[in-house]
Order: C-alpha cells, then sequence, then structure tokens
C-alpha cells in the first residue's frame, strides 16, 4: 500500500517539476497573493491581455503546457485578489489542491527514495522467508495450533465464570445430547448442572441441515442462496431431484457426464477435502451421472460421433426439439407445482389453513384448468378455470376493508397468471442449452472430418477434436449448472422460500494446513 502511494503520489508531481518553489513559500508573502493551478490552453492568449489592461502588477507564469490544459502560476497584489478571482472563474481556472510542501521535484525524489525502500525491505523479507523454508512444514503446524487456540480463548470469553464456577450457554443438536452429557460428566467427575430446553418461540436458531448421502452433496447450492431458518422447510430434498435432472437435460452427453464424474470421484478419493468442498465435489460427480443418463436418451456421445453406430434411446433434440420442448414444460410445471405445495405445508403447518386454500388451492385449480382447456380435455378444464379464477378474484383481496378494495386487490392477484407464464417459459433453457452442446460438438466433429485423417494432417484433425470438446465441456458445465441453480432460486424458491437462516458453528479447531483425527485408545491394563 506505502508503494502504490508513493508511486501515486510521483504520478501526480510529475507534470509539475519545472515549478521550483513550495505552496509553503508563496503562503509567507507579505504584500502578494497567488493562484497556482491550470487553464485551458486556448484560454491562455485570451487572459495575458486582459491581465496586462486591467492587472498591470500581476505576473503570469507558465509552468507547463500540457495536450489539453497549461499549468500556470499568477502572482498579484493583495488588494486585486477579489476582482482576480472573478476574471480567472470566467477563464475556467482550476485550482491547484495539492499542497507543495518543498519544490515538486524534491518531493519526487523523497517519494523515490521510499519506493527504493520499501523495495529493499521486501527483498530481505523474502531472503528471510526463502531461508526458513526448511521449516516450513513447522511453522504451518505452529499456525494451525496458535489459531486453534486463539479460537479457545474467543470461546471462553462467551462464557460467565466466577472462580470455581463455570457457566456456559450455548446449542447442540438433538440427536448429540447424550454424548455431549456423558462428556461434561467424565471431565467433570460429574460434579455438574445441565439444564435442557426447546428453543422458545421465534428464538434465533442455528441451522444444521441432515439429509442422506445424495441430498446432502446439494447443501452448498442452498446455502449459497440461504439457509433455512429454523421455522422453514429444508429445501434441499425436494430441489435435489429436480435440479439434477435438469442439469443432465442441458449437459446430456456421455463422454462429457463421464469426464465429470470420474474427476470428481478422482477428487474426492485423491484429495483432502474440506467438507464443504467434499460436498461440491460430490455434487458434480451426481450431476455428471445425470449429464450421462440423459447422453443415453439422446444419443450423444462427444455429439455425433458414434451417430452411426448408437442410436438414442429416446430421441435426438436436434431432429425432434418439440418433443423434448414438451418434456421441459412439463417437467418446469411439476417444479412449480411443488413450490406451491410446499407453501401451501408451510402455511398449514403454521396453522394458516385457508390461506393455503386461497393463495395455493385456488391457483392449483386455476392453472390446471387452463392447462386442460388448451390441451384437452376442454369440458373437464373449463369449469376448473372459471372456479379457479372465481375464488381468486374473491379472494386475493381480501385483506381490504371496502368491498372495492377486495375485488380490486382479487382482479390485481389474478393478474399473477402472466408471471406463471413466463416461469413456465423459462424451463425452455433446458432444450436450448441440450441443443447447444449436441451441436457445437457436432461442429467440432465436421471440422476435424474436414480437415481430414491423412498421416500429414491428422495431428490437426485430432488436436481439433480435444480441443473443441475441452472447451465445449467446460462452457457447457458452466451454463448447464448456472441455469439449473437459476431455475431453483427464481422459479422454485421465489414460490415458497425465505431463508435467512444461520449456520450451526459449534466450537472447533481452526486447521488450514492439517486435520485433526479422532482416535479411539483402547485400555489393556499395563499394556
Amino acid at each position: 500500500i506505502e508503494r502504490s502511494k508513493a508511486t501515486a503520489e510521483i504520478e501526480s508531481l510529475r507534470p509539475w517539476t519545472a515549478f521550483d518553489a513550495s505552496t509553503t513559500d508563496l503562503n509567507e508573502l507579505v504584500f502578494a497573493g497567488y493562484a497556482l493551478g491550470s487553464l485551458p490552453t486556448a484560454e491562455i492568449e485570451l487572459l495575458t491581455p486582459v491581465l496586462q489592461n486591467q492587472f498591470p502588477d500581476a505576473e503570469l507564469e507558465i509552468i507547463q503546457p500540457l495536450k489539453e490544459e497549461t499549468l500556470i502560476l499568477i502572482l498579484y497584489h493583495h488588494d486585486d485578489q477579489e476582482e482576480l478571482s472573478g476574471l480567472l472563474k470566467n477563464h475556467n481556472f482550476t485550482k491547484q489542491p495539492q499542497v507543495f510542501e518543498a519544490p515538486p521535484s524534491r518531493m519526487m525524489a523523497a517519494s523515490q527514495e521510499r519506493i527504493d525502500s520499501l523495495n529493499l525491505e521486501q527483498s530481505c523479507v523474502i531472503d528471510a522467508i526463502r531461508d526458513h523454508s526448511q521449516s516450513l512444514d513447522e511453522l504451518k503446524l505452529i499456525r494451525d495450533y496458535y489459531a486453534s487456540e486463539i479460537r479457545k480463548v474467543h470461546g471462553s470469553e462467551q462464557m460467565a465464570h466466577t472462580e470455581h464456577v463455570l457457566l456456559a450457554e450455548g446449542w447442540v443438536a438433538g440427536e448429540r445430547v447424550t454424548e455431549l452429557e456423558s462428556l461434561i460428566s467424565s471431565l467433570t467427575r460429574e460434579d455438574y448442572a445441565i439444564e435442557l430446553t426447546d428453543p422458545a418461540e421465534n428464538e434465533d436458531v442455528p441451522v444444521l441441515l441432515k439429509n442422506n448421502f445424495f441430498v446432502e452433496a446439494f447443501e452448498p447450492v442452498t446455502a449459497m442462496y440461504s439457509l433455512p431458518s429454523y421455522y422453514e422447510t429444508d429445501p434441499t430434498p425436494v430441489y435435489a431431484p429436480f435440479m439434477f435432472v435438469f442439469f443432465g437435460m442441458m449437459l446430456s452427453d456421455v463422454a462429457y457426464g463421464f469426464f465429470l464424474s470420474a474427476g470428481s470421484f478422482w477428487a474426492l478419493k485423491t484429495m483432502d477435502l474440506k467438507e464443504n468442498h467434499r460436498k461440491f465435489v460430490k455434487l458434480f460427480f451426481f450431476l455428471g451421472l445425470s449429464a450421462i443418463f440423459f447422453g443415453v436418451l439422446y444419443g450423444s456421445y462427444f455429439g455425433d460421433v458414434f451417430s452411426g453406430f448408437i442410436r438414442p434411446a429416446w430421441l435426438d433434440p436436434a431432429a425432434d426439439p418439440l418433443s423434448v420442448l414438451k418434456a421441459a414444460i412439463v417437467m418446469g410445471g411439476i417444479h412449480l407445482f411443488t413450490g406451491l405445495g410446499i407453501k401451501a405445508y408451510n402455511l398449514m403447518k403454521r396453522g394458516h389453513v385457508l390461506d393455503a386454500v386461497f393463495d395455493i388451492g385456488f391457483w392449483y385449480v386455476t392453472l390446471t384448468g387452463a392447462v386442460l382447456v388448451l390441451f384437452g380435455p376442454e369440458q373437464i378444464g373449463r369449469p376448473m378455470l372459471i372456479a379457479g379464477v372465481l375464488g381468486l378474484v374473491l379472494t386475493q383481496g381480501r385483506e381490504n376493508k371496502s368491498l372495492f378494495g377486495k375485488l380490486a386487490g382479487g382482479f390485481f392477484g389474478l393478474y399473477s397468471i402472466t408471471g406463471y407464464l413466463g416461469d413456465v417459459l423459462s424451463y425452455s433453457r433446458l432444450l436450448a442449452l441440450g441443443l447447444a452442446t449436441g451441436l457445437i460438438g457436432s461442429s467440432f466433429n465436421l471440422l476435424a472430418r474436414l480437415v481430414g485423417f491423412s498421416p500429414l494432417v491428422i495431428v490437426f484433425a485430432v488436436i481439433i477434436f480435444l480441443g473443441g470438446h475441452t472447451f465445449n465441456l467446460l462452457i457447457n458445465i458452466l451454463g448447464a449448472y448456472v441455469h439449473a441453480v437459476r431455475l431453483q432460486y427464481l422459479e422454485f424458491f421465489g414460490k415458497f422460500y425465505t431463508g435467512g437462516g444461520r449456520a450451526f458453528a459449534p466450537l472447533s479447531s481452526e486447521m488450514k494446513y492439517h486435520t485433526l483425527i479422532k482416535q479411539e485408545v483402547s485400555d489393556h491394563g499395563n499394556d
């Protein structure tokens, strides 16, 4: 930071090197004042004759002509200060705000000396670090030890204590209560008292997500948005299957999915990952499996490399995109209805049964009726649509006091149907990105085939094939992940999810370079 400040100071002083005085010297003038700053170059010729005629005692010195302005110094008699200031203002004079405690050239030299000193100091520090490189492992261990000790001290500061008694208050996961009591008993020789209570209503309770092997891989996605509050349904088990399917529909290539899952599996087995990083890598292992599954359905193996040998298990999106679009819209409808269902469940869980009927039930009826009117059977869909619309109009403005307000609120609530239409259409990205993956891959295959496979050019064909598919793999992994997450955050979470929970973070060691392993030691008498 100091070096950057000194460099910036040199650059700001560089235009003023021809100025051989300081503002301190100018401020000590008894009968004269000064104006130090810049003037547009075109104004110099206009200002000079005016100064000579109106202020014959004034002296203008050009310090440095620049590209569009000129640095100047004007010395004048104190009695002319007010009138001269007005004249300079009319000619767009800009006062130099910087204080020159010494001539700018000397200030630049001092700043350069400071930079040289900092560079030398940095070099000495680097050499000292290099001299201790053989002790790096010990230094890492010392760092982890003292970081853990500091965390322990901070934790103890949150506990009340006297000379003989320690009072600690905190949270513990329900399934670990017995383990906690056993630990306290062993440490205090049963000389303790413990009180366990359930959280009070509306208390800020930390959240610890607990899911199965598959679902826990999606927990980092939930945490990136916001953890659920203690009183809210964890959305992870519900959206995990949808995200699994959506990602696969968008990447949808057996080879790409294989490399994604294989790379993730290798990282899980060989790399020392922290828990959150491990979950994230495991997420991409499962997403790779989804890409393999849909690659088989679409018959995509590095695009169309094996199209003449392996037929799609379901269909070719490029040949029949409308079928894929229909499947995507159906998946989107199920996704949205599931989100509304969770909202209804949360309302009923809090005792708001009528709100669940009015705000969710009538939307179910309306949207289902609209789908049946469009795609049949219309004789069932029409009465459902009419009943749902009437229900929404009569209930969505129920919090307003006047009859007009209730009806206006109802019609305004009904307008939300356009939002549902937009939400459903956004699932068309499942088709678009799926097509992009296959078509871009096939384009690289075509380029490789056009180069040819003769001994002289086959190297270029291989480079195009490997480079193109590497690019396609990376860019479409990113695109499929981002859009799969977007569908959860906007279309799904927007229907029911509030979030705002804070993670349960128990006191633990802070290990950056090492991992603590808990080892059970059995008692074998004198062994």
